[in-house]
């Protein structure tokens, strides 16, 4: 009896001494994770956002040969300018609408675009749900606008962050989502689009199609000088009220309440990350195309329905 009483306390003594030893590691394996999660979190996020960016880079793409293609068979003027091609009935009827960039949420979004124009239609991947006043809206990545032109409705004009100040804000200039790509000199008729184009080109449908990709889990940070020899790692805060603009957006800005990637006055985002409202990592993704019309119309106005 005394002998097992006596193996049983060294045993016990044993058991104490192991945990005394192993008293200086407690905590290690969750230092440990917390090290490893960060790279696991980065190559995760990476992962997803570079996925994410290169499916928006080819639908756009394929959008804008889409909308190239059927611009340049369909039967219009042969003077009309793109501006008069895209404010035409039947182009908006059949090949886009800008009216169609910012709608309220549908129940069963399928149904809902079944007639939409063909270019509004191969851009629905790419929409998100927002958020106006107390309307839930499926909008077009930008920033949602109300256009001048009342028949058009909410539609959503891209930011294009051209300058970014020492604190991060930002400068934008206005792009529309779909836009011609015309001579950097020459005026509002040197637009190949038209017959009539004082510029180097006639008779030739180039456009482009501009989208707003903004990470939904990466931050974007201040850009580092080539020279600098002390790394300055700054999020870029999210500042809507420094924003300055370069020039006037094509319509009154409404601005997306609901947060997230795409929320604000000019659609530039803002989420949380170490305790600031920081803006997301952004880049504007265009997709270009270029197709020689090749059908005009006698009459001087757009065909009938």
């Amino acid at each position: 009896m005394i002998a097992t009483t006596q193996g049983a306390g060294r045993a016990a003594g044993a058991s104490r001494a192991r945990a005394r030893a192993g008293a200086p590691r407690r905590g290690s394996v969750l230092v440990e994770f917390a090290l490893i999660a960060i790279a696991f979190y980065l190559l995760l996020a990476g992962t997803l956002e570079v996925g994410r960016m290169i499916t928006t880079s080819q639908i756009v793409q394929n959008a804008a040969r889409t909308a190239a293609r059927e611009l340049a068979l369909m039967p219009l003027p042969a003077t009309m300018t793109f501006e008069e091609a895209l404010a035409c009935p039947v182009v908006r009827a059949r090949i886009y609408d800008p009216g169609l960039l910012c709608v309220p949420l549908p129940q069963s979004t399928q149904a809902f675009t079944d007639d939409w124009p063909i270019v509004n239609r191969l851009l629905l991947p790419v929409m998100v749900a927002g958020k106006v006043g107390q309307e839930d809206v499926l909008h077009y990545p930008g920033a949602i606008i109300q256009r001048s032109d009342d028949d058009d409705g909410r539609s959503v004009a891209v930011p294009k962050v051209v300058a970014r100040g020492a604190d991060g804000v930002e400068t934008v200039r206005w792009v529309e989502v779909l836009e011609e790509v015309e001579p950097s000199s020459g005026g509002p008729m040197a637009g190949p689009f038209s017959v009539a184009s004082t510029g180097p080109e006639r008779g030739l449908v180039a456009l482009r199609i501009n989208c707003a990709y903004q990470a939904s889990t990466l931050t974007a940070y201040q850009p580092q000088p080539i020279d600098t020899t002390t790394p300055d790692n700054r999020p870029i805060l999210a500042q809507d009220g420094g924003v300055s603009q370069q020039n006037s957006a094509p319509g009154s800005l409404v601005g997306n309440d609901a947060p997230g990637a795409y929320s604000g006055q000019y659609g530039l985002g803002k989420h949380y990350a170490l305790s600031k409202e920081v803006r997301p990592f952004r880049r504007l993704i265009s997709g270009q195309s270029i197709f020689r019309r090749e059908v005009f119309s006698a009459g001087t106005a757009c065909p009938p329905h």
